[in-house]
């Protein structure tokens, strides 16, 4: 997963990033049918969104 952060971030690599959102795809599943199913898509969304933002903060000085 380190090894992905740092290449998501510093080469800017789409697939990296997509790895990662894919390995929490099954939590993220699980979470959304908590949610009543008309704001699932709409959850979701902003989920990822969220995700891909925090890819691109994390702090990956101490990974290196």
């Amino acid at each position: 997963m380190a090894e992905l952060l740092v290449q998501a971030q510093q080469h800017h690599d789409q697939e990296a990033t997509l790895n990662i959102l894919e390995s929490f795809t099954p939590k993220i599943k699980a979470s959304l049918r908590q949610v009543p199913a008309d704001h699932q898509d709409d959850l979701k969304q902003e989920l990822y969104v969220k995700m891909i933002e925090v890819i691109q903060a994390f702090d990956i000085s101490e990974l290196k």
